[in-house]
This record gives C-alpha cells, sequence and structure tokens, in this order.
C-alpha cells in the first residue's frame, strides 16, 4: 500500500522559502490600502462637495525655459 496524504497544512514553514506566503500578504495589503485610500478621498470629496464650496483646480505654472529665468 502507497502512502497517502493525511494532512495539509498551509502557511508559513520556516525550514523552506515563504515568498509564496509573503507575495499574497503584499497584495493583499496593496488592494487594501487601495480601497482605503479610494473610500477616504471619495468621502473628502462628497464632504466638500455637499459644503457647497467648489473643489479648486490646480495651479499650473509653466517652467522656467532656463537657469537665467529663475533668477
Amino acid at each position: 500500500m502507497k502512502g497517502r496524504i493525511l494532512k495539509i497544512k498551509t502557511g508559513y514553514n520556516p525550514n523552506s522559502s515563504s515568498v509564496g506566503v509573503d507575495i499574497v500578504v503584499f497584495f493583499t495589503a496593496g488592494a487594501a490600502v487601495t480601497l482605503l485610500f479610494n473610500t477616504v478621498a471619495a468621502i473628502v470629496c462628497a464632504a466638500k462637495a455637499q459644503d457647497g464650496t467648489p473643489l479648486e483646480e490646480p495651479q499650473h505654472r509653466p517652467a522656467p525655459e532656463s537657469a537665467e529665468e529663475q533668477e
């Protein structure tokens, strides 16, 4: 009779490389941070829109053409 698998254990194994587990954690954390940032940005924009204050347009200044113009 051949051996059979009794139990599969997933997770961290200190005797082998755990890069596979780390990558899953990094992707999950990145997705969570992205979702959190977008949620906070939506709440802030909604709060500003509710106040009736218009959102400010960014001020664009042309870049100086040479170092002499900066002085």
